[in-house]
Order: structure tokens, then C-alpha cells, then sequence
């Protein structure tokens, strides 16, 4: 677990598919995800399994929560790596009414933190859609500067990273 200032982050588990069903199958939440569109619940079941398996690398997802009100989960922020790839990119969302006030630079920069300091991770890598201007502004936030790697098959994504702590 990590707290920070106004959060605490838990890795994510099982009884977290609540929160991933209310964060992927809202529209505005997942505009700028792959795909563009929200996703389905039988994709959301099978995809919950992945983000707690992750954990056996020694970093991944975290769940988080306010810290004045720990039971309200708000959104996911975690490192993971890439599929078939040797790389890691930061990821993270929050449910719309709780975007806008600092939450996801606070849990990011926790999240990126820790998997720096665990020495697991060398480089951490940011991907946004070239039109989630606050993506991409969130990350340059955390000191990510544009890197040449393609971690994706996409020609729409800016990527960027960063093996420094802040």
C-alpha cells in the first residue's frame, strides 16, 4: 500500500472488478483507451485476472482510493509491462468526477515512484492518444521527456519516459 497527501493506492485484486466496470464501460472515461469506445463486461471479467497477475513481477496496478474516505474507489493507477515487449509504461484513470483536481499526478507520481525505487523497472514509458492533450501534459508533469520507442502499433500516440524519480 501506498499513501499519499490525499490518497491510498492497494494493489488491485479481485474484488476490483467493481471499479474497472465503472472506469471501462463509461465513454468519457474510455475515449482515449484503445478502441476508443467502452468495453464489454465479459472483457472487463477477463481482464481484472491480468492486472492482479501482474503482481508476481513485483509491480502493477494499484487501486485508488480517497484517503478521507478509503471505502470510494476513484480510479487505477500502476507500471506494467508492455505485452510481448521488455518494456513498462505507467497507465492510469479516474472516474470523470474526480479528473480535474490533481488526483491522477499525485497517484502517478506515487506509482512511478515505487516502481523506480524497487529496481524491478529501469525506464518507465508514457503512452497517450495525440489528441489527450492532459495525458500527455500528466506525464510531461512527471518528468517524462519523448522517446523514439514505439511500444505500440499505432501512429496515433505520442510516447515518452523517464528513469528518473521526482
Amino acid at each position: 500500500m501506498i499513501e499519499t497527501e490525499r490518497l491510498i493506492l492497494s494493489p488491485v485484486t479481485p474484488e476490483d472488478l467493481d471499479i474497472y466496470k465503472k472506469l471501462l464501460t463509461c465513454a468519457e472515461t474510455t475515449r482515449y483507451l484503445p478502441g476508443g469506445k467502452p468495453f464489454s463486461l465479459e472483457y472487463i471479467q477477463n481482464y481484472v485476472p491480468s492486472k492482479v497477475a501482474h503482481w508476481s513481477k513485483g509491480y502493477g496496478t494499484f487501486i485508488v482510493a480517497l484517503k478521507s474516505k478509503p471505502s470510494q474507489k476513484i480510479g487505477y493507477a500502476g507500471v506494467e509491462l508492455v505485452p510481448d515487449s521488455n518494456f513498462s509504461d505507467i497507465r492510469y484513470a479516474l472516474l470523470p468526477q474526480y479528473q480535474g483536481k490533481g488526483y491522477a499526478f499525485e497517484a502517478s507520481k506515487a506509482v512511478l515512484n515505487f516502481t523506480l525505487e524497487s529496481s524491478l523497472v529501469s525506464e518507465v514509458y508514457g503512452v497517450a492518444v495525440i489528441e489527450n492533450l492532459a495525458s500527455e501534459k500528466l506525464l510531461r508533469k512527471l518528468g517524462m521527456q519523448e522517446s523514439a520507442e514505439r511500444l505500440y502499433d499505432s501512429d496515433d500516440l505520442v510516447t515518452l519516459s523517464t528513469q528518473t524519480r521526482i
